[in-house]
């Protein structure tokens, strides 16, 4: 079955993005190649990306351009469908982006049999959210950095129930970053 993963980058203390102004700054300092081709890797058996509008706006306005034609991710990013998730349904500013309509999260549930490869959200903490709470999310993968932002947004903020998660593969990269994927617990396993 079509697993949804959530692919998230993390500050050590679980910020999602830092302080305004310096939102992705933790994320930049950290990045490298072997980082980027990692997350190729992992997006070859992704059939589609979910996403809200703040990711969705972030993202259209870079990788359709020719500013972004040299990137490893370049041709994952534009090919993959692009489904969103808001109150906004226009997305024609990137090609191959489709809005998910008034009931997004029961087409989700409907795509999630009709689709070969796993739905991935890139980003979008509400959705992601959201999406704890409708216990709909099988899979994290985090990319965690080696900083300690002591302020900013953190991404699990508003869940109420604890989940509990199996470690399914853990990845030092050469800038201290470390990739941890985890199952989630369902109450068979």
């Amino acid at each position: 079955m079509t697993k949804i993963i959530a692919y998230e980058f993390l500050s050590i203390d679980g910020h999602f993005k830092g302080p305004p102004g310096a939102e992705m700054d933790f994320v930049h300092k950290g990045f490298s190649i072997p980082i980027e081709k990692d997350i190729a890797e992992q997006y070859t058996s992704v059939s589609a990306f979910i996403m809200g509008r703040e990711t969705f706006d972030s993202l259209a306005g870079y990788w359709p351009t020719d500013a972004a034609q040299r990137e490893h991710l370049h041709d994952q990013m534009n090919r993959i469908p692009k489904w969103v998730v808001s109150h906004n349904q226009d997305v024609s500013s990137w090609p191959g982006s489709e809005h998910l309509g008034n009931d997004p999260f029961a087409t989700l549930e409907q795509r999630r049999g009709a689709v070969d490869g796993d739905m991935m959200v890139i980003g979008s903490r509400t959705i992601v959210q959201q999406l704890v709470k409708l216990d709909m999310i099988d899979e994290f993968r985090f990319l965690v950095f080696p900083t300690i932002l002591g302020k900013g947004t953190p991404l699990f903020d508003t869940v109420s129930q604890p989940r509990d998660l199996i470690l399914s593969n853990c990845k030092q990269f050469e800038t201290g970053v470390v990739a941890l994927h985890y199952t989630v617990r369902r109450s068979a396993q």
